[in-house]
């Protein structure tokens, strides 16, 4: 079966990374967009065909129906290896993996991939079993980061964590208890941050297998961010002080 890719950044980034995609259904009565325009150029190009059909057709498809007029079909997600990835920033003083431990909403998985391909991050790695998958709900939540960074699959976080270490990264999990906060917790060079899922957080081996733990101060009620936003500001935190 083909992976959908919905919405318009999504297909459109699709597109730009040369991503191969079967077809493309734009909805007929769309209002015109610069993105949909682009979609269109750059589909022809490629000899990808386009078809203009019914909103219904596409929301059948669709995920959540929130396709913005568009979807697009191609070949399953190929995830990368760890060793791919390894190999890519070998030597480098500077690099970012997110590994998230258990998040089972495709929504955050796609915000947390969206957040790392903007901070410059290199890849983020997610466990096969009890876990979303890269699928069109994510596709679309990263708004096409997707199509741009490298996102791997293991059998065993904790294994996982070993080899990073063993490729000079050091290991920080998110923890709400830690009493290093990420002002003061040593968020620079190869950095592998690690975030729980939503609710019971990092796994008691995932936690022991980290070098350290990291919290963020919380000033208001509520007692913390969600796992997408959490991972924003530790990456954030990582691009502050590369600068």
């Amino acid at each position: 079966m083909p992976d959908i890719i919905e919405g318009r950044n999504a297909v459109l980034e699709a597109l730009r990374s040369g991503a191969r995609l079967e077809r493309v259904l734009i909805a007929l009565g769309v209002a015109p967009h610069a993105a949909l325009d682009e979609i269109r150029a750059r589909a022809g190009e490629a000899g990808i065909p386009v078809d203009d059909v019914d909103r219904a057709s596409l929301t059948r498809h669709s995920a959540r129906g929130a396709h913005q007029g568009v979807i697009g079909f191609a070949a399953p997600f190929r995830y990368a290896t760890l060793e791919e990835v390894l190999s890519r920033v070998e030597g480098r003083a500077r690099a970012l993996i997110v590994v998230l431990d258990h998040v089972t909403d495709p929504g955050n998985l796609g915000a947390v991939v969206r957040s790392v391909e903007v901070a410059g991050g290199d890849a983020v790695i997610i466990p096969k079993d009890r876990a979303s998958e890269v699928g069109p709900v994510v596709h679309k939540a990263s708004a096409g980061a997707t199509a741009h960074l490298p996102i791997v699959r293991v059998t065993n976080i904790a294994q996982t964590l070993e080899a990073l270490k063993a490729g000079g990264f050091w290991t920080a999990g998110a923890d709400g208890d830690a009493p290093a906060d990420l002002w003061s917790a040593p968020l620079e060079g190869r950095l592998a941050l690690v975030l729980g899922a939503e609710g019971s957080g990092l796994a008691h081996l995932t936690r022991t297998r980290c070098d350290f733990l990291v919290s963020i101060p919380v000033a208001g009620r509520v007692s913390s961010l969600n796992v997408a936003q959490a991972a924003t500001v530790l990456a954030y935190e990582w691009v502050r002080r590369g600068v």
